[in-house]
This record gives structure tokens, C-alpha cells and sequence, in this order.
């Protein structure tokens, strides 16, 4: 029966250790393996869903502000807006990854020079870090890199936020942050109660600590919902909702509509998170989250051109910001950025393209535009009126990004994608991109996925990226862990000029381990195995397991004294490579106990059958007990740990030091055998005089 497997003593090592404590390494330890964030909106992940346990330390070198790079681990998302917020915890039922660190790249596929943008760690032991950064290009991709101070290792929770920034909020009413729609957002800091702490009175919130104001017109009837859930999740936010009859540009004789100041934060039985819903039925939640409180209040219906502001006081006074989501069929009124193509397709890389401005905003004017681009272009940064002339020297899709600033404050955002068609011109063989492969490391076992191919490209325009799927190209030109196999290897420059080559990967000649047959005997025989393995040029070292009850269990061939059935395996391990194969067999016992106990004896003196006793066939070690019986059930001889056929011991047909009578006695033997199992035998003994 064979059941040949090949791997690396090292990995099995590995795994033992991993799971000694419960972790294997992490799959995205590796910048290459870099884990996908999608829907980065506004996203979480579970508590605990990622840990950098046993990860390994990245040959990049650690980020400015970290201490060190010991167990790092890697994700990777897309922009889709201008900013970001990362939030990474190990704080209470979040993790246990104590003093995180995280730093942020542009992603360059992992290959090469690596551009940091920000990093940041846990200063104040909170286990907790938090990184904005509102300087990203839409469309381009970023990586995300976490790790623990001090090589701390564990669990994590990570959330993520891409959003278009409005202006930076004000303390009080008066310098409120005009909203001009309802994209969600981060405020990263808080702090102060502003020049007016009182606004707040003859609400639920009696102290003004470190608020934030908001304010907006209703565009149309509707609705609003919103959540606010603290950076820090043991902040108590709480806030209040209020009308502005006078307008959005004069707080006198403002009007409270909701109110919440319930207790918050993850331990508290309301939870981090409050805001306005539509399920709710109260207009308002003092403190303590009291029964049939659940930090939320109800909705509020809005009214088409009537003012709104919004207060946001962080009771714990921690510093920390808070992200907020907004729901509901009512909103904001606001410019509307929007921007026009020409030509709208069929655009290729070095055409140019230009892009009017068509912002449309009734009621009133825009004052401030700032546009990006996108990546390749020139120019990338603008900003003004317009109209731009712009021209890309890549191809595929472009994201146009146009913030506006109104001249009441408000800002707004739109992003438009455009695709860029290659512009790879008919060029003579001799000119044209190629592919070359520098190197191939094939797997070091067979079977084994740990096979590399290197490959480059020349001439064309050397912004290359590589794939072995046609799909996901980056800029990484080495492709890890691949198996035996026939790759097709996929380059592509900026301009969209492609080539391909097909790559063996070809396994080494297979290790192969064999235990010989299965065998079948009685307990208490023995046996040979006789192991053996191809191909003969190898040289190896030899193993058998378990190695009980044998000669010599580093011998191919050795003798066996199996007690129970036993599955043995042979291990032969490579001695230049470390590859591993394996082989069973099976040694079935048979347990057949056979012992010989004499029906009759004549304990007369003569030295002939003169005892009486048990006596050992094949697998038999002992006799735990040996009891005699009279006719009437009476015990006339008993004898404990007495060896098996030895004369001198035994009964003698006495009781008492008097010669029992002739006649037939009942005998009783617990006899133990090599497997350590005590059988009982009992029967008729005849006693002979």
C-alpha cells in the first residue's frame, strides 16, 4: 500500500511550530500576495480577521516612522476618491496586535523602487493607529502595510475609507462645514468646544467638549439617516440635529430636532456607533443607554430649501475623529461638478484630449476648481476654469477627477473614466517589444509549488508589466510559486504594445519511497520489512516510525516485534535537497492467545506432574493470578504474579498443608500476554493420587 509525498523538511518543521500555536504563516505576508480590498468606500473588516502571526520580515526595510519591519503584512486597494483613512486595532474584542504600525504606498507591483506616502504608529498605546491621506490619485493603485512594534505579533481588525474631503469643519455654528451633498466622510482630529461652548444648551448635551459643525439646505423633500461611528472605538460621540429657520448662514434661533448623548463606546451595551435611523421612534437618548435604547434616535423629514446644522461633541474628549455615512431619500443642495470629453471615444495614448467644465450650480458660483488628471498624464495637476488640453502616454482607462468650491463653502467631487485605446504601431520585427527570460529555477521537489521564472522585456517603452494569465499585470517581473507546468509569461508597455513566451516548469525526477508489502502473522512472531526507494542515484537517509519494538529503525531492512496491527511508515529524505517521500505498510496481528493448561496432574512426590500450572505457546508473558476451587466453590489456592511453565511454581494439591482429596477442581488463570492484555482462562483440573 503506497502513499508517496514530497516536501521540504523545513516546511514540515514550519508547520508543525505554526500550529504548535495556532497560526499558520499569513498568505499576504508577501507584498506580491498583497490581499484586495474591494468596496473601499466605507469598509471593515471583521475583529480579528487578519493577524501578522509568523509572518516574515519584508527585504524592503521599514517605513520612516516604524521602529522596525519584523512581521509585516500587505494589502492593496484601487482609488476610487481623492482621500483615504486606514484604521488598524487591536484594542478590546478588535484583536490583540498591541502598538500597530501602518504605512501606505503607491503600488509599483512590488518590484523595484517603493514610494511611501505616509506612516504612523500607535504613540499613545492604544493599540490602535489611524493614517489619512488626501492626496491620492483616482485610479491608481496603493498598498497598505501593517505590522507591530517591538516585532509584536497578533490579531487585527482593519477598516478602510476612500472619500472626497468637504472643507474642513468649524467648532461652532458660525464656521460650520457647508455640506453640498452626501458622500460620505472622515474627520481625522477634534479638539475644543470653539469660541461658543454654549450652543448646545437646553439640548441633552450639557458640556460642550471637542464638537464639529455641519450644516446644509434640503435640495428636495425627503429623508435623512446618518451613522457616526468614532475612529477611536471607545469614544462616546453624541450630537444634536437642528433646523435653521433663518437660513444656513445665521444660527440665531436654531431649533432642536434630535438629540442623542446615550452612552457609547464598544464596551457600553449601545455600541460605538449612533446616529439617526429609520427604524427608531424617539426623538431623543439621555445618557446611561437606558432600556429600549439603542443609540440611535429616528430619522428627520427634510424640507425642500430649509437649513440643517449638525453638532458632533466627542465626550471622551480623546482627540480622535469619527467617519460619518449619510441615508435617506432627502439631499443636499450643492453644485453639481460635471465635465465634458472631446472626442468622447476612440481616443488612443499621445492623442490629445480636451476636458470642458460644465459644472452646473443655480444657486449661486463656483469659486474654486481643482482637477486631477490621472495617472500618466500631462499635466496631471490644474487648477481653474479650463477648458485643458490633456494628453496620456499610457494606455487604458483614466480617472478625471473635478472638485469644486462654491462660493457659500461647500465643495463637491466628481470622477470620470475614460478609456485610452493602445497606440502600439506596426513596427519591424527587429523594433518591436520583447520578452526574454532571464531565468527559470525549477521546484526543488516534485510536486512541490515553490518553481520561479524571471523575465524582462526590451525595447518598446519600458513601463512594463508582466502577467502569466494575461490578466492583473503589474510591474513584478518574477513569478514565485508556481508548480510543473507550461506558463505563458505576458508583457505589456505603457503604450499597450504586447508579447509573450511560453516558460517550462519542469519537476525534478521524483523521490519515491517503498515500505514494501503488508504483511499478516501471529502475536507474539516477528517479522522483516524491507523498505526500499528510486532512483538509486539519489543518496538519502532512511526512517521508520513508529520505531517501537524494532532492530534498528534507520535500516531499510529491519526485523520487527509488532504487539498490536501497526501501520508503519518508511521516510526517505534526500540528503542534498531535503525532499521528503513516504511510504506505509501494514503489519496485521492475529491474537491468537494459545496457552496449554493441563486437564489432570498427580501431585504424588515422584518429580513427575507433581504441579500445576499454565504454560506458554507463542505470545504469553505471565500469570497475574492463579485461583483453585473445590467442588463446593470454596478457594483453596490462590497466587498472584507467578511466571508461565516454571515447575517450581504452581499448586502442589494442597490446601492448608493437607493433600486435598482426589477429584476434579475448578481452575481459574489471568494470564497476561506481549500486547499488556490480561485474558481469563478457567476450566476442570483432575487431581490424581
Amino acid at each position: 500500500m503506497h502513499k508517496p509525498m514530497n516536501k521540504y523538511i523545513e516546511l514540515i518543521l514550519l508547520i508543525v511550530f505554526s500550529f504548535s500555536v495556532g497560526y499558520s504563516q499569513p498568505v499576504n505576508d508577501e507584498c506580491e500576495s498583497a490581499i484586495i480590498l474591494e468596496n473601499v468606500d466605507d469598509w471593515c473588516s471583521a475583529d480579528g480577521q487578519f493577524n501578522n502571526i509568523n509572518a516574515t520580515e519584508s527585504l524592503l526595510g521599514a517605513p520612516d516612522c516604524w521602529d522596525a519591519s519584523t512581521h509585516d503584512v500587505w494589502f492593496r486597494f484601487t482609488a476610487t476618491a481623492t482621500a483615504v483613512n486606514i484604521f488598524v486595532s487591536g484594542a478590546g474584542n478588535e484583536g490583540n496586535l498591541k502598538k500597530p504600525m501602518v504605512a501606505l504606498y503607491v503600488d509599483n507591483g512590488c518590484y523595484g523602487t517603493f514610494y511611501q506616502k505616509k506612516c504612523k504608529l500607535d504613540f499613545n498605546n492604544s493599540n490602535s493607529v489611524e493614517l489619512t491621506d488626501a492626496a491620492l490619485i483616482v485610479g491608481e493603485s496603493y498598498l497598505i502595510r501593517v505590522d507591530g512594534q517591538s516585532g509584536n505579533m497578533g490579531t487585527f481588525k482593519i477598516c478602510i475609507k476612500n472619500f472626497n474631503p468637504p472643507v474642513e469643519p468649524g467648532q461652532d455654528c458660525a464656521t460650520a462645514a457647508l455640506l453640498c451633498d452626501k458622500s460620505p466622510f472622515v474627520v481625522k482630529y477634534v479638539s475644543g468646544a470653539g469660541a461658543d461652548p454654549d450652543e448646545t444648551t437646553n439640548t441633552c448635551i450639557s458640556e460642550e467638549k471637542q464638537t464639529t459643525w455641519f450644516k446644509w439646505v434640503a435640495k428636495n423633500n425627503g429623508t435623512l439617516t446618518f451613522t457616526l461611528t468614532p475612529i477611536q472605538i471607545t469614544d462616546d460621540l453624541d450630537f444634536v440635529v437642528f433646523e435653521l429657520p433663518n437660513g444656513y448662514d445665521d444660527c440665531s434661533g436654531k431649533q432642536s430636532l434630535r438629540c442623542n448623548a446615550t452612552f457609547g463606546g464598544n464596551y457600553a451595551p449601545c455600541g460605538p456607533k449612533t446616529g439617526l435611523d429609520l427604524l427608531s421612534t424617539d426623538l431623543e437618548e439621555n445618557y446611561n443607554c437606558d432600556a429600549g435604547e439603542d443609540g440611535f434616535v429616528k430619522y428627520i423629514d427634510m424640507q425642500q430649501g430649509h437649513a440643517y446644522a449638525l453638532v458632533v461633541n466627542n465626550w471622551s474628549a480623546s482627540g480622535n475623529g469619527f467617519s460619518i455615512e449619510f441615508g435617506g431619500t432627502g439631499e443636499f443642495e450643492g453644485p453639481e461638478p460635471d465635465f465634458v470629453f472631446d472626442p468622447p471615444t476612440g481616443l488612443r495614448c499621445e492623442d490629445s484630449i480636451q476636458i470642458t467644465d460644465v459644472t452646473d450650480y443655480k444657486l449661486g458660483s463656483i469659486v474654486e476648481r481643482k482637477w486631477t488628471f490621472g495617472r500618466d498624464a500631462s499635466p496631471q495637476l490644474r487648477q481653474g476654469d479650463g477648458p485643458y488640453k490633456v494628453f496620456y502616454d499610457s494606455y487604458g482607462w483614466k480617472s478625471v477627477t473635478l472638485t469644486v468650491k462654491s462660493d457659500k463653502g461647500c465643495v463637491s467631487t466628481k470622477v470620470k473614466d475614460i478609456w485610452m485605446e493602445p497606440c502600439c504601431e506596426d513596427l519591424p520585427v527587429n523594433e518591436r517589444l520583447k520578452i526574454m527570460v532571464d531565468s527559470v529555477v525549477n521546484p526543488i521537489c516534485a510536486g512541490d509549488a515553490n518553481g520561479i521564472i524571471t523575465v524582462s522585456g526590451i525595447r518598446g517603452d519600458p513601463y512594463y508589466r508582466f502577467s502569466i494569465q494575461d490578466t492583473n499585470f503589474n510591474y513584478n517581473p518574477i513569478f514565485n510559486n508556481l508548480s510543473q507546468g507550461i506558463y505563458k509569461v505576458y508583457i505589456v508597455d505603457k503604450k499597450g504594445c504586447r508579447d509573450s513566451i511560453y516558460v517550462d516548469i519542469v519537476d525534478p525526477e521524483k523521490l519515491i519511497a517503498d515500505a514494501g508489502p503488508d504483511q499478516t502473522l501471529d502475536l507474539g512472531d516477528h517479522t522483516f520489512m524491507n523498505g526500499d526507494y528510486f532512483p538509486k542515484n539519489y543518496n538519502v537517509s532512511q526512517q521508520w516510525f513508529p520505531p517501537y519494538n524494532m532492530v534498528d529503525s534507520t535500516d531499510f531492512d529491519t526485523e520487527v516485534f509488532p504487539y498490536n496491527t501497526t501501520t508503519y511508515t518508511l521516510r526517505v529524505t534526500q540528503d542534498s535537497t531535503g525532499c521528503v517521500a513516504e511510504d506505509q505498510m501494514t503489519i496485521s496481528v492475529k491474537t491468537n492467545r494459545l496457552v496449554r493448561i493441563p486437564n489432570v496432574f498427580t501431585p504424588n512426590g515422584d518429580g513427575m506432574n507433581d504441579m500445576f500450572t499454565a504454560y506458554n505457546l507463542k505470545a504469553a508473558t505471565g500469570i497475574d493470578e492463579m485461583r483453585i476451587y473445590d467442588r463446593w466453590g470454596e478457594l483453596i489456592y490462590d497466587a498472584k504474579d507467578i511466571p508461565l511453565g516454571d515447575p517450581s511454581k504452581g499448586w502442589d494439591g494442597t490446601f492448608k498443608g493437607k493433600k486435598v482429596l482426589p477429584g476434579v477442581y475448578v481452575y481459574l488463570f489471568m494470564i497476561r500476554f506481549l500486547d499488556d492484555k490480561v485474558i481469563p482462562y478457567a476450566g476442570d483440573i483432575t487431581v490424581l493420587r
